[in-house]
C-alpha cells in the first residue's frame, strides 16, 4: 500500500485532509477527555498520527488525509490538547504516563484489524511517539515509529504563554524531556527520523545528536526544505513516509 504522491499545493493538500476526515471521537486518557480525529476506511493499516504542539493544524491533518487517500486507517491525535489537559499550576503530564495514555490510542488503532499500528509524529509528537515506545508493552505493539521535525527539547506541559515559542523559535519555559535520552530506549522498534535541512526550530546538527544517540534499526532522511512544516516540498515528504512504512513491513 503506497502513497499516491502528487505535487499539491499546500491549500490543495490541506483541503484532502479535510475532505477525508471521518469522524471524531473522544477517549478518556486516565479520566482525561481527548477529541482524536480518525481518517481513513476502518479496515486499513493503523496508523497513529500526533501533531506538533500548534494543535491539529498544518503537518499532522496533511499527513493523515494522505495516508487515508491511501487506504490507511488513521488516529490523530492532538499534542497540544494533550498536554492543557494535564498541565496545573502545580504539575505536568510526566514521562511515565506517556506509554500507558498511547496504549489506549493503540488499542483503538488496532480494534478493527488487530494489525499492529505505526506511530509517527510531528515535531512535539515525534517526541512524544518515541518516547512512548520505549515502554516494553508498546514495543509489542506498534511496528515503528516515524518522526517528523524531531528535535531534542520536548515539554511535558502547555499554556497559552508558551504560544511565544512561534516567534522566538525557542523551546517554552516549562518541564520537559530529552529525546536524546529517550531514542536510546526504541529499539529493536524501527525508528525513522525525517527533518528539513532548514528547519527553524531543529538544526541539523541537533537531529544529527538524536539520531547518533539511537540504536538500530534506524533511519535518517534529510529532505530539502524552507521550514519546520516541509511547506514547499510536501511531495518529498509524502514519498519518503511511503518509503519508511514499507521499509518497517
Amino acid at each position: 500500500m503506497g502513497i499516491r504522491v502528487a505535487v499539491l499545493s499546500l491549500v490543495l493538500l490541506t483541503a484532502a485532509a479535510a475532505a477525508q476526515a471521518q469522524t471524531g471521537e473522544v477517549l478518556k486518557l486516565r479520566g482525561k477527555a481527548q477529541l482524536v480525529r480518525l481518517y481513513g476506511p476502518a479496515d486499513g493499516d493503523p496508523v497513529v498520527v500526533t501533531s506538533g504542539d500548534g494543535g491539529w493544524i498544518h503537518l499532522g491533518p496533511d499527513v493523515a488525509g494522505a495516508l487515508a487517500g491511501s487506504g490507511y486507517f488513521v488516529v490523530g491525535f492532538d499534542s497540544r490538547a494533550y498536554l492543557e489537559s494535564f498541565t496545573t499550576a502545580t504539575g505536568s503530564l510526566r514521562e511515565q504516563d506517556v506509554p500507558g495514555d498511547y496504549q489506549v490510542l493503540i488499542e483503538r488503532a488496532e480494534r478493527r484489524t488487530g494489525k499492529k499500528p505505526i506511530l509517527i509524529g510531528v515535531s512535539e509528537g515525534a517526541g512524544l511517539s518515541a518516547l512512548a515506545a520505549t515502554d516494553p508493552q508498546v514495543k509489542s505493539r506498534v511496528k515503528g515509529v516515524i518522526a517528523l521535525g524531531l528535535g531534542d527539547h520536548n515539554e511535558l506541559a502547555w499554556r497559552w504563554k508558551d504560544a511565544i515559542i512561534y516567534v522566538t523559535h525557542s523551546v517554552p519555559n516549562e518541564p520537559c524531556f530529552s529525546a536524546i535520552s529517550v531514542v536510546r530506549a526504541v529499539a529493536p522498534v524501527p525508528l525513522v527520523i525525517i527533518n528539513a535541512t532548514h528547519d527553524e526550530f531543529v538544526p541539523a546538527s541537533e537531529v544529527q545528536r538524536v539520531f547518533d544517540a539511537a540504536q538500530e534499526p534506524k533511519q535518517l532522511w534529510m529532505i530539502q526544505a524552507s521550514d519546520h512544516k516541509f511547506s514547499d516540498n510536501r511531495a518529498e515528504l509524502l514519498s519518503r513516509i511511503d518509503a519508511a512504512i514499507r521499509w518497517m513491513h
